[in-house]
């Protein structure tokens, strides 16, 4: 049993989420909150396996002050942020706050669902399929911005996984997007890691973004 606490400000959003969530027999919202404060004060009070936040919840704080507050607090928490924005600028600060996912509110539910169970299984970043996947790659590097950055000897293929890794592909989606075997996927994976010493697609990818082989 997964148990989640969601923070936003709004009540229906609230509800709403509860109910969507009770689809998935292994989901439970143990808690909601709708500011800054109260969340930290659920914090406290009971222990989560994972943390649903809003962007937009105060005039003075927002979701993102409270990811840093968790994350700082209680390091192991994963967090998925669940805002109405798509403005690149708020993936990228997420990413580099090292969250573990950002979904859009006009997100299916089903696919909120699979990036709760996702998320909670530690599979890397999970971007919400509403998300222009121009502008990800835009921000994250297309081609051209791939062709300058050859470092830790990383092939242009080796390139691109890490790309689609950091976009939260699976392996599986990985080999359709480049029409490759699943099982060639896996082999770049690991050359991957062993060329950045790496032990998963987490850490590739929080490793490529610190050292500035993705933006």
């Amino acid at each position: 049993m997964i148990k989640i606490l969601i923070v936003d400000d709004s009540e229906i959003h609230l509800e709403g989420m509860k109910t969507i969530l009770k689809r998935s027999e292994n989901l439970n919202v143990t808690a909601t909150a709708q500011t800054y404060d109260e969340a930290k004060q659920l914090l406290r009070k009971d222990n989560y396996d994972l943390a649903i936040l809003d962007i937009s919840l105060e005039e003075d704080t927002d979701g993102l002050d409270l990811a840093q507050f968790i994350k700082t607090t209680y390091p192991n928490m994963p967090i998925i942020i669940l805002s109405h924005y798509k403005d690149i600028r708020y993936i990228i600060q997420s990413l580099k706050m090292q969250l573990n996912g950002y979904l859009a509110k006009d997100t299916p539910p089903e696919d909120l669902i699979c990036a709760i169970q996702a998320v909670a299984l530690g599979k890397g970043f999970y971007f919400g399929n509403t998300i222009p996947y121009n502008d990800i790659v835009k921000a994250f590097g297309g081609e051209e911005n791939i062709k300058k950055r050859k470092p830790y000897e990383l092939s242009d293929r080796e390139l691109e996984v890490i790309q689609l890794l950091a976009n939260g592909y699976t392996s599986k989606e990985i080999a359709n997007e480049l029409n490759i075997d699943r099982n060639t996927v896996e082999t770049y994976k690991d050359r991957i890691k062993s060329k950045l010493d790496c032990k998963s697609a987490i850490e590739i990818v929080v490793f490529a973004y610190k050292n500035k082989i993705i933006y």
